[in-house]
């Protein structure tokens, strides 16, 4: 993401900058120097982050469990078919939590 522009306050509601009132003492405003000019800032979000943001609203479509998944566990788990291997389960373990 990257962030042009200044740090000056600008109302969002106008399509302008704010710019300085004009006032009628010519000799206030000389005693507060030139004018100084304000520009409006501006956001440009990248085609990357645009992405991931899509990718997330997506995400957000699919359900955090995989009740198919679910279902398939527990229909394993009561005929009996359910088999660890005890190798893969500890090598699972180790990649997970280190190896020390």
């Amino acid at each position: 993401m990257r962030i042009n522009g200044s740090a000056y306050v600008v109302d969002i509601s106008r399509s302008q900058a704010v710019r300085p009132e004009k006032t009628e003492n010519t000799q206030v405003q000389q005693a507060r120097g030139p004018a100084q000019v304000r520009t409006l800032d501006r956001v440009e979000i990248s085609p990357k982050a645009r992405e991931l943001e899509r990718l997330k609203k997506e995400m957000n479509q699919y359900p955090e469990v995989r009740l198919d998944q679910v279902a398939l566990a527990k229909q394993n788990l009561q005929y009996g078919s359910y088999r660890v291997d005890a190798t893969v389960l500890a090598q699972k373990i180790m990649d997970t939590y280190g190896k020390g």
